[in-house]
């Protein structure tokens, strides 16, 4: 009961700060409480939940998976998200910066005023404090990552408005 209770918040605030949730009312810093954060914990996957990217944040199909969420100790959390050939987030910055680890596929992200870049499986990419960007699928291959992100003052993200098709694809400033 107390690892599903955790797996829950965790879950919220993953889906919070990865933007699936819709109301986000809620302990920022997630579960673990501070006093079980000593104590070791193991999450089985079949506790673990799975969300549609929000409309408002994602354009296309995108499933996030919560890994974890910050303890205490660890300050950050993490999902696995799926984005289908032609998903991707909005543009947005993270406060404590953000790392994504491909894990399957390929997948484009982009800094704002940068070239956009190609992922593959195996790739990890750091994008750092504040520094407005997208990332998703190509238009043709799926891509899954470990998105690792960590929390300032209470925040995980700042969304902004969605990455057109002609940024999408590239062919505008």
């Amino acid at each position: 009961m107390r690892r599903r209770l955790h797996a829950r918040a965790g879950a919220l605030w993953l889906a919070c700060s990865l933007g699936a949730a819709t109301s986000c009312a809620h302990d920022p810093a997630g579960a673990p409480a501070q006093g079980d954060a000593a104590q070791m914990s193991l999450t089985a996957a079949a506790e673990r939940g799975t969300f549609p990217g929000g409309a408002e944040h994602f354009t296309g199909e995108a499933t996030i998976g919560m890994l974890f969420a910050p303890n205490g100790p660890r300050d950050f959390g993490g999902a696995s998200v799926t984005f289908q050939a032609g998903a991707r987030t909005g543009w947005h910055t993270h406060p404590a910066g953000q790392t994504l680890v491909v894990t399957e596929g390929s997948g484009w992200v982009q800094i704002d005023g940068d070239a956009r870049r190609d992922m593959r499986s195996g790739d990890v990419v750091w994008i750092p404090p504040d520094t407005r960007h997208w990332h998703g699928a190509t238009a043709t291959t799926a891509v899954t990552h470990i998105a690792l992100q960590g929390a300032v003052d209470g925040a995980v993200v700042t969304w902004a408005e969605p990455v057109s098709d002609a940024q999408y694809l590239g062919s505008a400033e």
